[in-house]
């Protein structure tokens, strides 16, 4: 399930770096909870076609992350910002914070 969670935040971030038909396939899997077999039925393929093309999109995105790192700087910052709003942090740390976590 967690890994579940984990690629429907990469797929927010990076679905408009997929096909539109792996945005199709994992919105639907990811975010509208469609089984393979319904996804199958909707595309007009097989099961085991739909459940590749979800896959191929799965490593896609993890690539990306990899690559560019854009999840893993959002939860630096949104972590950041909590920490600020408890007052760990002043304006100027929370901004110099940040500046080195998207340079």
């Amino acid at each position: 399930m967690e890994k579940h969670f984990e690629t429907a935040l990469l797929l927010d971030i990076y679905a408009p770096l997929l096909t539109e038909k792996q945005r199709r396939l994992c919105d639907m899997y990811y975010n509208q909870d469609y089984s393979l077999a319904e996804i199958a039925h909707i595309e007009n393929t097989t099961r085991q076609a739909a459940r590749d093309g979800i896959a191929k999109a799965g490593q896609k995105l993890m690539c990306l992350e990899k690559d560019l790192g854009v999840c893993e700087k959002r939860r630096k910052t949104l972590e950041a910002v909590d920490r600020a709003r408890l007052g760990e942090y002043t304006a100027k740390r929370l901004l110099c914070i940040i500046t080195d976590i998207w340079e």
